[in-house]
């Protein structure tokens, strides 16, 4: 006997799959203080879905930054960490009876919906940001104790594996669809508490007696690629004073966006992590890098020329050309077009960017 509900969506349905998404997309990306009463009583919510009586206190913190201070002064008092719980657990239920009850049809449509199948590039970049500068952190006496009797426990004890970031829950919105417009309620009623913090708190840290709780960032910006991203001042930032640099999706110390003035072709070649060092040449420029003397000239032909650089674990490049439409005063602009380092002519380079191999490429049919 079949235990699908659901074989495939009806077109009302399907319409409200881009509802959904539009509305979990908002959540992730909203700077909107928090409805603190209404995530308190999610935590009830949540505790008694887990079989747990509510914490005796929830803590509220202004960001990442004071809810990892709160939690290292944390003692035996606060009780062991329930997030496995609380939020592992119940979702691995939901998402098992879920998919029992759903067709490959129904599952295509949700892969469909990105919004709803996949957590957005700026939000696994606030974890990583976040997570670096906290990794360290964590209860001290417990840490002690749990590292000198059980090591693999120890590492649970840490911020990244203690707390959980609601802008990057993976499926609470689409067991939410599957919820409120497929009514497959049975299979996914626990996570109603879970719902509630999400859409009213960024951060949960639960232990049994104590759930401490976040405020939303006040600045968060992404690019139209959805990658955490600004060329002026902190890409994410909390009240608590917490921030965080990114460059396109790459987290990138402050100074680099604070002090563009700084970024040379000396700290560029200083830069430890390749992706850093070519978002600087970005920022740069890769015209100005070129320009003072940060690559050498491989090759030119009638298409352009050719520019790399090396250093000790990678190398980069770009193509240097001409548009062949003049411009108002009859100048031909300059571009460079920065294409992969293993370019062995400007031809092939030229004919990278248009997807072409060196072979196929004729400068006729440039745009």
């Amino acid at each position: 006997m079949s235990l699908i509900e659901i074989a495939r969506l009806s077109e009302p349905q399907r319409a409200q799959l881009a509802v959904y998404g539009e509305r979990w997309a908002r959540l992730r990306a909203s700077t909107e203080p928090c409805d603190r009463a209404a995530a308190e009583a999610g935590v009830a919510r949540a505790y008694a879905a887990a079989g747990l009586p509510p914490p005796r206190e929830i803590v509220w913190c202004s960001g990442p930054r004071e809810l990892a201070g709160a939690w290292v002064r944390a003692r035996s008092a606060c009780g062991e960490n329930v997030r496995s719980q609380i939020v592992d657990l119940v979702c691995r239920r939901a998402e098992a009876l879920a998919d029992r009850s759903v067709g490959l049809a129904v599952r295509v449509a949700l892969a469909d919906e990105p919004r709803l199948s996949r957590v957005p590039s700026f939000c696994a970049s606030i974890d990583e940001a976040v997570h670096r500068d906290c990794e360290r952190v964590r209860p001290v006496l417990r840490a002690r104790l749990a590292g000198f009797f059980a090591p693999s426990r120890s590492a649970r004890l840490s911020f990244a594996a203690s707390s959980f970031a609601f802008h990057s829950a993976p499926t609470l919105g689409a067991l939410e669809f599957f919820h409120d417009v497929c009514d497959l309620k049975r299979q996914t009623a626990a996570l109603a508490g879970l719902w509630q913090i999400a859409k009213n708190a960024a951060w949960m840290l639960p232990h049994r007696q104590v759930c401490w709780l976040a405020e939303r960032p006040r600045i968060l910006r992404q690019d139209a690629r959805a990658r955490l991203h600004s060329a002026d001042g902190p890409a994410v930032a909390y009240a608590d004073g917490w921030s965080a640099y990114a460059w396109k999706g790459v987290l990138v110390p402050p100074w680099i966006i604070e002090r563009k003035d700084l970024v040379t072709v000396r700290a560029i070649g200083a830069a430890q992590d390749p992706q850093v060092r070519r978002c600087m040449i970005e920022i740069m420029t890769p015209e100005r890098f070129i320009a003072h003397g940060g690559a050498y000239r491989v090759a030119q032909d009638e298409t352009g020329v050719l520019w790399r650089q090396r250093w000790r674990w990678e190398a980069w490049a770009a193509v240097e050309v001409i548009n062949g439409t003049p411009e108002k005063d009859g100048r031909h602009k300059r571009y460079f077009l920065q294409v992969p380092a293993n370019m062995r002519t400007p031809r092939e380079a030229v004919a990278w960017t248009y997807g072409l191999p060196e072979q196929r490429y004729r400068p006729s049919v440039r745009t």
